[in-house]
């Protein structure tokens, strides 16, 4: 077995027991979470243009947009595997943005800037009237998230591979193309 195909066996068992974790604990902090914080600020920075809703959206928003485009990135270059693993990041994401969107009303999450900063998600769904509905939005992002992370794994699983053959497999010989041949000209 070759050390790439080792490496990428042994990354599956560990992102379900993280992917575990992360839902079976929605407070669990990590590094990551602090990288995650720091990107969903910047978000407002850069949401700024588009008002006020913008802005405060934005965070939130740009939280899932940065990881969502390392999964682009590696979709492109058709590395299923390194898509899968970051499809996890998303996930990550998405927990941690539906327990902000469940935190609306109670307000009981620490928010940078202490206590005269503005909840985000409080401030967009009283603006959009839906301020009593916000542990049933964020349930509903949660279950995107826990989908997020089935995919991820299950993805990472089914492409560790990467087109190796498994041991004792002959390995696969491409089809090569007939190639056309121009009609005779005499």
């Amino acid at each position: 077995m070759k050390p790439r195909l080792a490496l990428r066996l042994l990354a599956v068992p560990l992102l379900a027991a993280y992917a575990a974790r992360r839902l079976a604990n929605a407070d669990y902090w990590d590094l990551l979470d602090d990288v995650d914080l720091a990107i969903h600020e910047a978000g407002h920075v850069i949401f700024q243009p588009f008002g006020d809703h913008g802005m405060t959206a934005g965070g939130s928003l740009f939280q899932l947009l940065v990881p969502l485009a390392f999964v682009a990135y590696f979709v492109t270059r058709r590395d299923r595997f390194a898509a899968s693993v970051v499809l996890a990041w998303v996930a990550v994401n998405l927990l941690n943005v539906a327990s902000y969107i469940g935190d609306a009303r109670a307000q009981e999450l620490p928010l940078l800037g202490g206590e005269n900063a503005v909840h985000d998600w409080w401030y967009l769904l009283t603006e959009w009237d839906a301020l009593g509905r916000d542990r049933e939005i964020a349930r509903g992002v949660r279950m995107v998230g826990a989908l997020a992370w089935v995919v991820a794994v299950g993805g990472a699983f089914a492409f560790a591979r990467g087109g190796e053959p498994i041991a004792g497999e002959a390995p696969e010989t491409p089809e090569i193309p007939e190639t056309p041949r121009a009609p005779f000209a005499g």
